[in-house]
């Protein structure tokens, strides 16, 4: 077995979530928006993929000035995975939260997973207490490195290959585990 119990993850738990997983998310091979939306993108990260995210998950998309775009794509393309804290300072932008955050992410690189309170809920019942705030990206970050570990540490069973990003399989599996 995977060495969560060195994590304080429940071993139990853990199994039975990898068994129930590839039924969790056998459905997101027919998520039409999210695949449209995710292959749409072609190379670096760039304002279009944030314009990318932003309408998939229904924000409204974002009309900044120049030298604000410039920063928030320097940024984008900066971050290295799973290294959240270079986006702090996106935080203050106005409307814009870590939850925000991680769906530019998701959308711009296919590696950070998109940061929800169910997923973060399921984690600390998991026995890894994993907070929900979307004002603090360290918050964010916790949540990305125990995305990680289950990625690395996931049985070669544990993981469904269907075509889309490991980290939403993970996060989309979190939500619906009960």
């Amino acid at each position: 077995m995977i060495p969560v119990s060195l994590y304080g993850l429940d071993v139990e738990k853990c199994e039975a979530f990898y068994a129930a997983l590839p039924g969790l998310v056998a459905d997101t091979v027919d998520d039409e928006n999210y695949a449209s939306a995710l292959f749409s993108i072609e190379n670096e990260a760039s304002l279009e993929h944030i314009r990318v995210a932003d309408i998939w998950a229904k924000y409204n998309p974002f009309v900044w000035p120049e030298d604000i775009s410039n920063e928030v794509e320097m940024t984008i393309r900066t971050v290295n995975y799973p290294d959240v804290s270079m986006l702090e300072h996106l935080l203050t932008l106005d409307n814009v939260d870590a939850t925000r955050v991680s769906t530019w992410m998701h959308f711009s690189t296919n590696l950070f997973p998109l940061y929800t309170e169910a997923a973060c809920a399921t984690l600390t019942r998991m026995g890894v207490p994993t907070p929900y705030n979307p004002t603090d990206i360290a918050s964010y970050g916790l949540y990305v490195s125990r995305i990680e570990g289950l990625k690395k540490y996931a049985p070669a069973a544990g993981l469904p290959e269907i075509g889309l990003p490991r980290s939403r399989m993970l996060q989309l599996g979190l939500e619906r585990f009960e």
